[in-house]
């Protein structure tokens, strides 16, 4: 038997029939570093056969041993300059730090409830920056078998702007499409609509003008009829942008937050003579 599964299988026996017992043996070395039993003790999930034990723990001592060959070889090939990483560990470590209890104060602190008042004076507010970088639609999508008897009524009816139309469409589409969307209240990326169908559009602005497509497959018909267009460079209306406005909102709540702790910090350290400056 390999040398390293015989261990592997001793290992996890050891290790589930007796928790408690000095798991001082080691089970790999490289050059003069070891890797014990002990050390294995937590990487084990509740529940797993021992067949799967073998193989987390051969997965981990091969990852221990990669690891403790890469950093002999980057000990003996770095200069000492080099290998001097405690201010690096330092600042990792302070940035880590901070950066963990910024993340609890600001969960602690952040009213994540945004108005719809807040969401259209930012809006209107910093229109310039929310320029489209792809054309976005309002459109009714239908994708049908040629053969279908409801096809030559829904290719009549399908442009209709007229309710009792779009109903009857909907009854219909319901009956016979292969698939049926209705975008009539949402804006969506034209891509959305384009990845549906069989043929790539060359003429987007005359696609744009004419408001609807006509495409046939095979043995079926796409029907897209564009109901509102918003073409590239133009300002996103602001139904579209909603939920990133709402976002952008919230990020500017934590940066003042965070901003603010560290003000309070700064100014309650200075009055309570906690630092100096010295000239």
């Amino acid at each position: 038997m390999n040398r390293l599964l015989f261990s592997l299988i001793v290992v996890t026996g050891l290790l589930t029939a007796c928790q408690n017992a000095d798991n001082s043996r080691p089970v790999a070395r490289v050059y003069d570093k070891y890797l014990y039993e002990s050390d294995l003790q937590n990487i084990f999930l509740t529940n797993v056969s021992k067949e799967d034990s073998i193989l987390i723990a051969k997965a981990y001592i091969e990852k221990w041993i990669q690891t403790q060959l890469l950093l002999k070889q980057a000990e003996n090939n770095l200069t000492d300059k080099e290998k001097n990483v405690a201010r690096q560990l330092e600042d990792y470590r302070a940035s880590l730090l901070i950066h963990k209890y910024e993340q609890a104060y600001v969960n602690q602190k952040l009213d994540t409830l945004v108005k719809e008042t807040e969401v259209e004076q930012y809006y209107y507010s910093n229109k310039d920056n929310f320029v489209l970088s792809e054309p976005i639609v309002k459109a009714l999508f239908i994708k049908l078998r040629k053969e279908a008897p409801q096809t030559p009524k829904i290719k009549e009816i399908y442009r209709s702007k007229k309710q009792e139309d779009i109903q009857l469409l909907d009854n219909l589409a319901y009956q016979a499409a292969i698939f049926y969307d209705f975008f009539s209240d949402q804006w969506i990326p034209f891509s959305v609509i384009t990845r549906q169908l069989p043929y790539t559009i060359d003429n987007v602005k005359e696609t744009f003008s004419k408001q609807y497509i006509e495409m046939e497959d095979g043995s079926f018909i796409y029907l897209v009829s564009l109901r509102e267009v918003k073409e590239q460079g133009e300002t996103a209306p602001l139904a579209y942008i909603t939920n990133e406005i709402k976002q952008l909102i919230i990020n500017a709540r934590k940066q003042n937050l965070i901003d603010q702790l560290e003000r309070n910090l700064f100014i309650k350290a200075k009055d309570d003579r906690n630092f100096e400056i010295y000239k």
